[in-house]
């Protein structure tokens, strides 16, 4: 017997959805002979009566029927077969989106991109620092492949998986009376200048309930969007809160844990219901050892 070929089976399953010559072909961008000469073929090798007309329709026999059955069945392993193969190939080749906030990308994944670029010179990556918000649009619409923010983003399009904690701390000069405290407190910081992150995130709505809950009304002299602009505006008495993950080390300036502690989770995005290729989960494990590795310098 002479075995059907993939493209025997495509045309007999675009028929038993259409019903119609003619709309097999169009759909399938043939002309009807050629449609009618392969389901023939089809018929002639598997020796099975597929199909019989009624009023112009097409209908399946009972024989046809358990054929569909079987090469829907076989369509689908092609399907896993050639997605495998597509993994394969894209884990060496290929191309790859990454967007993070500047705290996480300044900090562990700085790191993490070049060690991947070094584990897979074939495939290039495009590495974005946005702000929280850009990076979980980005992610949603499938502009990255991965994304990397603090907090829980509530985004029906976008998948969140928790990696750790950060916390946050007081940044201050290394000789400020505060740095020879083992914590910080609201109560220490009456008075004092403050560096605060943006009043819109999470971490300073948190930072200013803790003042609250101290009865201290906390003195702001700045608010920033980034962490890593603290280090060179931190001066004479003022004191800075701070995500320690991106800073650089500097023996001119003191960290301090802030108490009750202010919690910064580090959540890493994909887009709904996709599921990583080889190489995003690569690059998700790269990412993952390269965070926790950071932390751990950091003694967090």
């Amino acid at each position: 017997m002479i075995h059907p070929n993939l493209r025997h089976l495509e045309i007999f399953l675009t028929l038993c959805d259409c019903a119609s010559v003619s709309q097999t072909a169009r759909r399938m961008n043939l002309t009807q002979p050629a449609v009618s000469k392969a389901i023939a073929l089809f018929e002639d090798t598997t020796g099975l009566r597929l199909f019989e007309r009624r009023k112009n329709r097409l209908y399946l026999t009972q024989a046809g029927a358990q054929l569909r059955e079987e090469a829907e069945r076989l369509q689908n392993q092609v399907r896993l077969f050639s997605d495998g193969v597509d993994a394969l190939q894209t884990s060496r080749r290929g191309r790859i989106t990454v967007a993070a906030i500047p705290a996480l990308a300044f900090g562990g994944l700085t790191q993490a991109v070049t060690e991947f670029s070094r584990s897979f010179e074939d495939v290039t990556t495009g590495f974005h620092v946005e702000m929280s918000k850009r990076v979980v649009e980005m992610v949603a619409q499938k502009r990255a492949d991965i994304g990397f923010v603090h907090g829980a983003t509530g985004n029906p399009h976008v998948k969140e998986t928790y990696i750790t904690d950060s916390d946050v701390m007081c940044l201050m000069d290394a000789h400020h009376p505060l740095a020879r405290l083992d914590h910080v407190t609201p109560g220490d910081l009456e008075d004092v200048p403050l560096i605060v992150f943006d009043i819109d995130t999470p971490p300073s709505v948190l930072i200013r309930d803790n003042f609250a809950r101290y009865g201290v009304q906390p003195r702001i002299r700045m608010e920033l969007n980034a962490s890593r602009l603290a280090d060179g505006l931190v001066r004479d008495d003022m004191v800075a809160f701070v995500d320690p993950f991106s800073r650089a080390p500097d023996p001119t300036l003191a960290l301090r844990p802030f108490a009750p502690r202010v919690p910064l989770s580090i959540f890493m995005l994909t887009p709904k219901g996709q599921s990583l290729s080889r190489l995003q989960g690569a690059f998700a494990a790269s990412a993952r050892q390269a965070i926790f590795g950071r932390l751990h310098a950091l003694a967090l």
